[in-house]
């Protein structure tokens, strides 16, 4: 391959992760802008309240399984969205980083790989 076609091949290569950066970080925002419309509610809120009254309830109850009564006085989306967003959004960076690295390696042997067939099988005897 000459230097020319390297240097597209490698635009293209950044092109795409750029892209795909873009779009992990884009659904991030926009989960997150939808996250705190939802939950920042009163209703919402009450909704939490409510259930977490009922799993009080039932964690009293004569059943197999305990249910814990959660801690959280907020409902956990908004306090990870709001409290842990950046945490969220580097690990999500992170590893769809890891994910376009691992494609990329499969791809570009896929694409550099010979076609030409080498037979490796043993002589057949007869």
């Amino acid at each position: 391959m000459n230097r020319n076609a390297r240097v597209k091949f490698s635009l293209a290569w950044l092109l795409a992760y750029v892209t795909a950066l873009g779009l992990v970080l884009g659904s991030m925002t926009y989960f997150r802008a939808q996250t705190l419309a939802v939950y920042v509610d009163t209703a919402a809120q009450g909704e939490w309240d409510k259930w977490r009254e009922d799993a009080k309830k039932r964690s009293t109850g004569d059943g197999p399984v305990k249910q814990r009564v959660p801690k959280s006085v907020e409902p956990p989306a908004l306090v990870l969205m709001r409290d842990y967003f950046l945490v969220c959004l580097a690990l999500a960076v992170l590893l769809s980083s890891v994910l376009f690295a691992t494609f990329m390696f499969f791809l570009r042997g896929v694409l550099n790989s010979s076609s030409e067939f080498i037979d490796r099988s043993p002589p057949e005897t007869s």
